[in-house]
């Protein structure tokens, strides 16, 4: 009997390290770190979108008799699409900040329609269709950076250029055409935000204000020649957009 616990008792003892032994050699891999996204580089791409823009011009002197000093014209509301492309450079500092410049071309097809009738002779009407033909864009940029979602606010400067066309009519039929030709400067301000969706691709979705202010522009007619109005501009654009980032610094 005696031998027979001795015997159970070692044979338990025997197990944990039977049970070590027999315990599986695999181990889980550990976890590899979560990839932090670089936003520094020059980069370049593309981008469409629509807009839309109010157009208003007052008559100022010499003015002409059925539209004279002082006559305020309907305000034109233009829409449409535009597209180009764009390039400028990320400089991502103190963790998660993102300073940069860029520089924007847009070919654009915003137009509209607007028909002004003259006081002094109510059976004369003026219909002027304009076009925001392109505009070009060059701003600062400062953003905050999720790892690859970037959040950021741009400004600067806006130059423009547009055209328009008209008829004046009167009771008897047509009176005459009108054209113009502008160039206009301004600034921009806006907001957008950035998806790196691959090391050196990223995607945004942007919203810009741009206001060309106010000047003179000269519009001529085909017999009262040319005359003068303050024209003012503002453009509301919604856009997106495709960036490839060079990898020059290794990142």
């Amino acid at each position: 009997m005696k031998k027979l616990l001795v015997a159970t008792a070692l044979s338990m003892l025997s197990l944990p390290a039977l049970a070590a032994d027999m315990a599986p050699a695999y181990k889980a891999p550990p976890v590899a770190p979560l990839a932090v996204y670089n936003w520094t580089g020059f980069y370049i791409g593309g981008h469409v979108g629509g807009g839309w823009a109010d157009l208003t011009a007052t008559s100022v002197a010499p003015g002409t008799a059925s539209f004279p000093v002082g006559t305020a014209f309907t305000t034109n509301n233009l829409s449409g699409v535009f597209g180009g492309v764009q390039g400028g450079f990320n400089w991502q500092f103190a963790g998660s900040w993102v300073l940069g410049a860029e520089a924007q071309f847009s070919w654009s097809d915003l137009s509209g329609t607007a028909t002004t009738v003259s006081v002094p002779f109510p059976t004369v009407s003026s219909t002027v269709t304009a076009r925001v033909k392109d505009f070009t864009l060059a701003t600062a940029r400062l953003g905050y950076a999720w790892n690859n979602w970037l959040f950021y606010a741009k400004g600067g400067g806006a130059w423009g250029q547009g055209n328009s066309n008209g008829v004046v009519n009167t009771a008897a039929g047509l009176f005459e055409t009108t054209s113009s030709n502008t160039t206009r400067t301004g600034w921009v301000a806006g907001a957008g935000l950035e998806w790196g969706f691959a090391p050196n691709w990223s995607a945004k979705l942007e919203y810009d204000h741009i206001d060309f202010g106010s000047q003179n522009i000269t519009v001529t007619g085909t017999v009262n020649g040319p005359a003068t109005y303050r024209s003012s501009e503002r453009i509301d654009l919604v856009e997106g957009g495709v960036n490839y980032r060079f990898n020059f610094f290794g990142q």
